[in-house]
């Protein structure tokens, strides 16, 4: 669909610099300062306020490795759900 580009995606990763390092954290909350959370990479961290200069630290590369694999895998789940839907309507379509 022309559209698609538009569709909202799932959030993959919330990140977060903490210690000098960008880590990503599993979306299934925003962080919030004060929490304890476990990065992607199982490290153990506390949310803490951020200032505009901690952004520029380094990105966890264990982090954005397992966030591109979590990002590939839900890409391959959303086209086959789309072939399957193609698939069906086509059945449909030629029964008739």
């Amino acid at each position: 669909m022309m559209y698609d580009i538009f569709r909202s995606t799932s959030v993959v990763a919330y990140w977060r610099p903490v210690d000098g390092v960008r880590h990503g954290l599993s979306p299934v909350e925003p962080p919030y300062p004060g929490q304890e959370r476990e990065t992607l990479c199982g490290t153990a961290v506390a949310i803490v306020k951020t200032s505009a200069v901690d952004w520029f630290a380094p990105t966890c590369m264990a982090c954005w490795d397992e966030a591109r694999a979590r990002r590939d895998a839900a890409a391959r789940e959303a086209a086959a759900r789309k072939a399957a839907a193609r698939e069906a309507a086509a059945g449909k379509a030629g029964a008739q």
